[in-house]
């Protein structure tokens, strides 16, 4: 039974796999990344699904050997992918990345292909579980901008936990045997999946907001040219005339293209003249739109009232109206009636 239960998560890491990958060529194409970041998202994912795949032949057919030649490339190739992706969200565009960056494909490929099998799991386990550590370095640099760092910090943490631990359990899985391996790994592979999607669900801007903490963090002023008075009054007018907020899919790089602007001058302006980071402002004028049809139409429900003003879903909805306001919208509508 539970490895049915361990085959149906594999299925589903496939399936969540290729949604995130349709998700980053659709969704998320406007983030700034750079391209060699992009292609690694690609191919983390890739090699995500390669390995629960690798996991699945394993259980179904246990004569198959697991511990590979082919399955340690995927693994290693898996998870230096999943370091270049995240480090070009955690770090502004224009910084050079560093030599080894660039040669860390190479390198951890000849690894995988010359280093014996009976260490090359752990070792990439370890690997892992080092560039997830950095990671979450490169997370706690935001902290001063990120209201949810520590969410993404014990995120990136709880990766590079999990990685250590299939290093441990991968060092005795000679002695154990390959299918106790097998099936903690993707099991993890799975939650991750799950944990993913969640996050995304749950905050489907937390990547825009990341590179947009990223652009404030390591920013050096670049509106010196720029009539920064006359671009606040544009940027007003968008929102109190234009009503841009009411686009869903609003986002940082959308509004710099329409006031003709770098997405880092963006950031710069509207921290500096405004006082607070895009999402929050966009946040902001939602929010108060909001206000104003929950008293002018008291026949609308919640819900319809929260996406006539932008926001994508419910739960986003309830949780920005109440740090604005200190209460949901139905109490809100309620008090005043």
């Amino acid at each position: 039974m539970h490895i049915s239960i361990i085959l149906l998560g594999i299925g589903f890491s496939v399936g969540a796999a290729l949604l995130l990958a349709i998700a980053f060529t659709s969704t998320y194409r406007g983030l700034v990344l750079p391209i060699q970041s992009r292609i690694a998202g690609y191919v983390m994912l890739a090699c995500f699904a390669c390995t629960q795949l690798f996991h699945a032949r394993f259980l179904l057919n246990q004569t198959v050997e697991l511990a590979s030649r082919s399955y340690v490339l995927v693994v290693y190739l898996q998870s230096m992918s999943f370091y270049w992706l995240f480090l070009g969200l955690l770090r502004p565009p224009q910084l050079r990345w560093r030599i080894w960056q660039w040669f860390l494909p190479a390198g951890v490929l000849l690894c995988g292909a010359l280093v014996p099998l009976s260490a090359a799991v752990p070792l990439a386990m370890l690997g892992g579980g080092i560039a997830a550590t950095h990671l979450s370095f490169l997370v706690y640099a935001l902290r001063a901008q990120r209201r949810w760092f520590v969410l993404e910090f014990r995120v990136l943490a709880l990766f590079a936990l999990m990685a250590v631990l299939i290093a441990l359990v991968s060092l005795f899985a000679p002695i154990l045997g390959w299918r106790y391996f097998a099936l903690i790994y993707a099991a993890m592979i799975s939650a991750s999946f799950g944990l993913m999607l969640h996050l995304l669900l749950r905050f489907p801007d937390i990547t825009s907001k990341t590179v947009e903490a990223v652009a404030t963090t390591y920013a050096v002023s670049t509106l010196s040219r720029v009539d920064c008075d006359k671009l606040v009054t544009e940027i007003k007018r968008l929102f109190e005339l234009e009503k841009i907020y009411q686009d869903e899919n609003l986002s940082l790089n959308k509004l710099a293209e329409l006031t003709q602007l770098s997405t880092h001058q963006l950031s710069e302006l509207i921290n500096t003249q405004f006082q607070m980071s895009f999402s929050r402002l966009v946040r902001q004028y939602r929010v108060d739109a909001a206000k104003a049809m929950l008293i002018a139409e008291p026949r609308a429900s919640v819900l319809s009232v929260g996406l006539s003003v932008g926001f994508n879903s419910q739960s986003n909805f309830y949780v920005a109206f109440k740090e604005f306001t200190g209460v949901v919208p139905g109490q809100f509508r309620k008090q005043l009636s």
